[in-house]
């Protein structure tokens, strides 16, 4: 049986497309800074309750926002369905991790430390469809001016998804750590 290729899908905002998850973090968190990601995903949230558009100016820029983040869905899968690959992280050391960052986060201290279990638990819970097609849905109603909400179950994702954007952030510094311990560049 023919393996089935996955696509984290980054040909949209980067202009070619990226197979390596690690590679495509450091790329995507090169483009957008993981605070401001977590801003344009809330404010997109807050937006679906709302009579006014999100962005209306520039919707472009929504677009781009949806992408980036279904990057991240598609590539925190990746990392978790290719554990065997690409789960070779050293977790973080826990001075680097403070009981204040742990309060104000969306992560566990022990998800700060290890955020593969992020990974795990994510998609424990929900499929990859199911994240996408509520991230579809988040966005759908930010750009529209729509009667009802939409379904409670978006919540679920949201927090999800801004759990995702977190780990990945702290994925990419266990893995530098790691890089600078091996001397080695997970890279194209």
């Amino acid at each position: 049986m023919k393996k089935v290729k996955f696509s984290l899908e980054a040909h949209m905002w980067y202009g070619e497309p990226i197979k390596n998850p690690y590679y495509m973090f450091y790329c995507l968190f090169d483009v957008v800074h993981p605070p401001e990601l977590k801003l344009h995903l809330s404010e997109l949230m807050n937006h679906t309750h709302k009579s006014e558009i999100y962005l209306q100016k520039t919707p472009h820029i929504v677009f781009l926002i949806y992408s980036l983040l279904r990057s991240i869905i598609r590539s925190s899968y990746k990392i978790l369905s290719n554990s065997k690959k690409y789960y070779s992280i050293n977790p973080i050391d826990k001075s680097e991790v403070s009981k204040l960052m742990t309060f104000l986060g969306a992560l566990s201290q022990e998800e700060y430390l290890n955020p593969y279990l992020v990974f795990e638990n994510v998609f424990e819970k929900q499929s990859v469809v199911k994240l996408e097609t509520d991230l579809f849905e988040i966005t759908q109603f930010a750009l529209g001016d729509f009667i009802e909400p939409p379904s409670i179950e978006v919540n679920t994702s949201f927090i999800s998804i801004n759990r995702l954007i977190e780990a990945c952030c702290y994925y990419i510094r266990g893995m530098n750590n790691l890089n600078r311990q091996k001397k080695v560049e997970y890279y194209p």
